[in-house]
């Protein structure tokens, strides 16, 4: 449903341009759909962005 294409390149400006902790906030309004689209996004960008994303993340108690 929607635009998958469209959200992926708005995810992955804002995974890019925001905090990693910015990016867990973002995920709590649907972390089911969310979350794994984060992280995705997060490893396309680097090694580096990935692990503190998925930090964040857990942290938020958003990723096991």
């Amino acid at each position: 449903a929607g635009h998958p294409r469209e959200a992926r390149v708005l995810l992955d400006a804002y995974v890019r341009s925001r905090t990693p902790e910015e990016a867990a906030r973002c995920a709590r309004s649907d972390p089911g759909r969310l979350v794994p689209l984060i992280v995705t996004v997060a490893r396309t960008v680097s090694d580096e962005r990935y692990r503190d994303v998925l930090h964040a993340l857990r942290v938020a108690g958003l990723a096991g």
